[in-house]
């Protein structure tokens, strides 16, 4: 029996990590597209994100997990809800998310999710190509605008995910290693519109997979912790979005393979965790850490793998299933405030 159990370990790992090795393959062949059609969805979601630097590839694991990680939505355990808002680039543009998800029986979970990028009273002017004179022209160009019209961008996410549970055999002092191997998958509507006059719609695919176990096990180390790996691909195939212009134009968003590891060291003589987290895709990489007192007073900081010369701060006070986050985030076009809210029953 032991050694069934062992040979079944040994398989599962087997296929977690080929499952690693096609991820990087697949994004590494991705890299010659040139994206343009989901930029905004490079935008955090939500302020402990923010905090950490973005960084949240192999740790996330709640209900914003579509945003970074598919997998990590496979670690809840009971329903898990999550909402945010910001007002972007000194109050051009509002940016919101609201997620839930659910078990599904005992291994598989499913979430809901929806992010919007939105710019309102965006002015219209007249064209002047008809006016001939420079007068006419000023006299037109006095009246200001003749209307607004806004400019959204959406995103609907349906988010399935398995954690898998494995022991796989170390061949040394321990038998056995507890793994735990998270798996998902996410199916996103994408659309865009520009006031009542056009618009566009697109369907992609974004695929995770994280590894969490113990390093302190591993080592023979009581005074270790835990340590999490993941991947993650985002626009499997490419997601391509048309709009309903005569030309049907095509904006196309390559595959973005990316990685990440987080380390989480308890210290419990007074009571807290400290965490430090690094990810990235391509050439870009950012790094979060995490103070936490008592699993309800948390301190962070980051530096950004998205925004240029970003940075970071962040808190977060949990009390009763409720976490309320609040992140500072500084780059290139000003400051960011994120405050966001997070449920778990």
């Amino acid at each position: 029996m032991k050694q069934t159990s062992a040979a079944g370990g040994r398989v599962r790992l087997f296929l977690g990590l080929s499952l690693f090795a096609c991820l990087c393959c697949i994004g590494h062949r991705a890299e010659a597209s040139t994206p343009n059609a989901d930029a905004f969805l490079f935008l955090p979601v939500d302020a402990r994100e923010i905090g950490l630097g973005q960084a949240t590839v192999a740790l996330v694991g709640d209900a914003t997990s579509f945003h970074r990680n598919p997998a990590g939505l496979g670690m809840i355990g009971s329903l898990d809800a999550a909402a945010s808002y910001t007002r972007l680039y000194r109050g051009l543009a509002s940016h919101q998310m609201v997620a839930a998800g659910m078990p599904v029986g005992e291994t598989f979970r499913v979430g809901l999710s929806w992010v919007r990028l939105g710019v309102d009273d965006i002015p219209i002017y007249p064209s002047l190509e008809a006016l001939t004179t420079a007068e006419e022209r000023r006299d037109r160009a006095r009246k200001g605008a003749s209307g607004s019209l806004g400019y959204a961008q959406n995103a609907f996410y349906l988010t399935f995910a398995r954690r898998i549970h494995m022991q796989v055999d170390l061949g040394w002092q321990y038998l056995t290693l507890p793994m735990e191997l998270p798996v998902g998958v996410s199916v996103k509507y994408l659309t865009a519109s520009a006031g009542d006059t056009i618009s566009a719609s697109g369907i992609g695919v974004d695929v995770g997979v994280q590894s969490r176990f113990s390093l302190g096990r591993t080592l023979d180390s009581r005074a270790l912790g835990d340590i999490a790996l993941g991947l993650s691909l985002a626009n499997v195939g490419r997601t391509r979005m048309t709009w309903d212009t005569p030309s049907q134009r095509k904006d196309t968003q390559s595959m973005k393979l990316s990685y990440g590891v987080a380390y989480q060291q308890p210290i419990p003589i007074i009571r807290s965790t400290v965490l430090a987290t690094f990810s990235g895709y391509g050439k870009a990489t950012g790094w979060g850490l995490e103070y936490t007192f008592m699993d309800q007073v948390s301190l962070r900081m980051g530096r950004d793998m998205i925004a240029e010369n970003g940075t970071s701060l962040g808190a977060g006070i949990a009390w009763r299933g409720l976490r309320l986050d609040y992140a500072l985030q500084r780059h290139d076009l000003g400051a960011t405030h994120r405050v966001s809210l997070h449920y778990r029953r």
